[in-house]
């Protein structure tokens, strides 16, 4: 996205949300698309045939809880079926991460994220941790014995482990760690 100028813009993974794109990446702050506020749905003109009112009504107040029904139905699939494949790996580190833990780059990286207080934001720092940890286990290890780099006081759980790596993965999906993780099916 080179020339585009710092704004909200349409996020590219849900279409009723912008995300603040600062001139170079995005960034973690989000809002409510203005397509997906009721005013700005009223005021589209309707398509096709006109019915009676009453129906129309009624139509319109189900056409509203069909994407919620579904979204929710699709989150919950997924939940289910991510909770499952985890429950099936347990809780027990691979012998990679155990044996091998982070390299040099990557405990660099999270020792420079960890050092940010935590009254400021350190995207940059993680960007590093993401781009210089080459495995999924690299990157687990270094997150284990540096937690406070996201924020926390203690390394995820491994049911927790996807939705980190989503969050880190976000804008960067063609590092190595990414690619990784996105291999093991761990993004979600």
């Amino acid at each position: 996205m080179e020339n585009v100028p710092a704004g909200w813009l349409p996020d590219p993974r849900d279409e009723w949300v912008e995300r603040y794109w600062d001139g170079q990446k995005w960034t973690g702050q989000t809002r409510v698309a203005a397509s997906a506020k009721p005013e700005a749905r009223r005021a589209q003109p309707a398509s096709g045939p006109t019915a009676p009112r009453a129906a129309s009504r009624k139509t319109g107040a189900l056409r509203g809880f069909i994407p919620i029904f579904v979204g929710t139905a699709v989150v919950l699939l997924g939940v289910s079926l991510g909770l499952a494949y985890l429950e099936g790996r347990g809780d027990e580190p691979s012998e990679t991460s155990a044996a091998a833990g982070p390299g040099p780059a990557c405990v660099s990286a999270f020792e420079d994220a960890a050092a940010v207080p935590l009254d400021q934001t350190n995207d940059t720092e993680m960007v590093r941790t993401v781009s210089d940890c080459a495995t999924v286990d690299e990157w687990s290890a270094g997150i284990a014995r540096y937690p406070e780099a996201l924020g926390m006081t203690r390394a995820p759980t491994q049911a927790e482990l996807p939705m980190t790596l989503s969050n880190v993965c976000f804008g960067n999906e063609s590092t190595a760690m990414c690619q990784d993780a996105a291999a093991q099916g761990l993004l979600q």
